[in-house]
């Protein structure tokens, strides 16, 4: 079972802090990593959605073109 990522860890993986809900989903949704809405609107997601994502993009390949991460957007952060 996965562990869901805190608030905090989203907003360090997204770059944008933990308070900024809708830019956190706007970076989530352009890098096509699935989420759900907690009630207070806020994402949730485990690393496991944020991997799967990043690997079925081949974000795993240097130069791969069509990924599209943000500046701050730390992927170090899921090991």
């Amino acid at each position: 079972m996965s562990k869901l990522l805190t608030k905090t860890e989203i907003g360090r993986l997204t770059g944008v802090g933990a308070d900024n809900i809708e830019g956190q989903k706007q970076i989530l949704e352009a890098n096509r990593i699935p989420y759900v809405r907690r009630k207070d609107g806020s994402p949730a997601l485990t690393w496991e959605m944020v991997n799967q994502a990043t690997l079925s993009r081949g974000a795993n390949k240097p130069g791969t073109p069509g990924i599209n991460l943000p500046t701050g957007f730390n992927l170090g952060a899921a090991s």
